[in-house]
């Protein structure tokens, strides 16, 4: 006779982890026990001065929710091995796939339970539900055993994380792509020498990544092709612990912000230590703005600064001259551009552009880049970019784009050249160096 359990008596696992300082913050964990819920992760912020908050701190997941799943193993003498999948409906854990069965005169073992968001039992194995990648949700081994033969329970309270967990604060609600080097994704023993990963923040501008990231590991974060923080591991990260990388954004878009204030919040970015400042403007952010933005920064070394603005879509004249702390600078909501927008910007080593309409200006003659070493620049653009043709608009030497030729199929990208000046490498669909 064969008996199939249709429910699941729970014990709990309780998550706690703490923050250190650092560029890439650190908690631990801890662990005890409950009847009720099901806590895997928790990531507070301290109220110690000496913290440093990055984005919204989440605590992780707090309880087990409507659709939560368990995955089982269970093996009896008589019947052998069974697969089943149980998910939760908010009040119970109900079979939701295969089937635990065994003789009634048996006590069955349960070699393996799991919480693996990202899998499914097939053909015995563990393998990724379609559409999901390894390392992007957790993959937490508990205990399952029986004692009477009636009930199943399973509990958590002594599961080992041989993982950690990478919070990313970012803008909310978009997605980002992030790319790793050298990671071992949570439920693999196989470290990717790189991996690429579409990512999608929650309302408080949070995703993740869980694994391991050793020595020399690195992770790139970016919000289209724009570059909000990259980062390299100098140790490798600890099981049970969650990190926090911060690709945060800070938006200067209120109307009501008065210059002083843009400096302040620059200058913060600055003082905090961040070398990507991420900045969200009006799309009609003006020269007073990026004047403001100039005062925030003046403090910073030479070459030192990564600098994203979000939103805006017009450069004034002279925009970002005299901007030497600048190594990169990011502008992927430009359309239009005028004279000397970039002059004298020796530090420049990147510079990353959207669909251009129109920019103002040639080589030698007020040209945006005059004065910047444009062989040592690596230019990433749209993908949409057509071809720029040379001429005047009201007056003013004028680049406008073309109707019909796309920029990436030019001579002109095979040749490196954009509106007249050569860069070290162009970007657009594919590289050229």
């Amino acid at each position: 006779m064969k008996k199939i359990f249709q429910y699941i008596m729970l014990a709990v696992v309780t998550i706690v982890m703490a923050s250190c300082t650092s560029d890439i913050e650190e908690t631990t964990a801890t662990t005890g026990k409950s009847n009720v819920q099901l806590v895997v992760g928790e990531f507070p912020a301290f109220g110690d001065s000496q913290t440093r908050t990055i984005g919204t701190p989440d605590e992780g997941k707090t309880s087990w929710a409507e659709g939560d799943e368990l995955l089982l193993e269970m093996t009896s003498k008589t019947l052998g091995t069974k697969y089943a999948a149980f998910k939760y409906n908010g009040s119970n854990w109900e079979l939701a796939s295969g089937e635990l069965s065994y003789k009634e005169d048996e006590v069955p073992t349960f070699p393996h339970v799991y919480y693996a968001p990202n899998y499914k039992w097939e053909a015995g194995e563990l393998v990724l539900k379609e559409g999901k990648a390894a390392g992007t949700d957790e993959y937490i081994e508990g205990k399952a055993y029986t004692l009477n033969g009636q009930s199943i329970n399973v509990e958590f309270a002594k599961a080992t994380r041989n993982y950690s967990r990478l919070r990313i604060a970012t803008l909310p609600n978009e997605q980002i792509t992030v790319d790793t080097e050298y990671f071992t994704p949570a439920g693999s023993s196989d470290m990717k020498w790189d991996q690429n990963y579409a990512l999608t923040s929650d309302e408080n501008g949070n995703a993740y990544l869980y694994g391991t990231f050793v020595t020399n590991s690195r992770v790139d974060v970016k919000y289209g092709e724009v570059p909000l923080a990259t980062y390299k591991f100098t140790q490798e990260t600890k099981n049970a612990k969650s990190y926090a990388l911060d690709a945060t954004v800070v938006s200067l878009a209120d109307e009501g912000l008065s210059f002083d204030q843009i400096v302040e919040d620059v200058k913060k970015e600055l003082y905090a230590g961040r070398t990507y400042i991420n900045l969200v403007l009006a799309p009609d952010a003006d020269k007073n703005t990026l004047v403001a933005i100039y005062y925030g920064l003046r403090d910073a070394r030479y070459g030192s600064i990564n600098l994203t603005l979000i939103g805006c879509k017009k450069i004034p004249y002279e925009g970002f001259k005299h901007f030497d702390m600048l190594k990169s600078i990011a502008l992927p909501d430009v359309t239009e551009i005028e004279e000397n927008a970039f002059s004298d910007c020796p530090g420049l080593q990147k510079v990353v552009l959207g669909n251009l309409t129109k920019v103002y200006g040639n080589v030698r003659n007020n040209g945006i880049f005059d004065d910047c070493e444009t062989p040592s620049i690596d230019l990433v653009l749209s993908k949409d970019q057509k071809a720029m043709n040379d001429g005047e608009a009201e007056g003013r030497y004028c680049w406008t784009a073309d109707i019909i030729t796309d920029y990436d199929l030019s001579n002109e990208h095979v040749s490196k050249k954009f509106l007249g000046y050569e860069f070290k490498s162009i970007t657009c669909r594919y590289r050229v160096e």
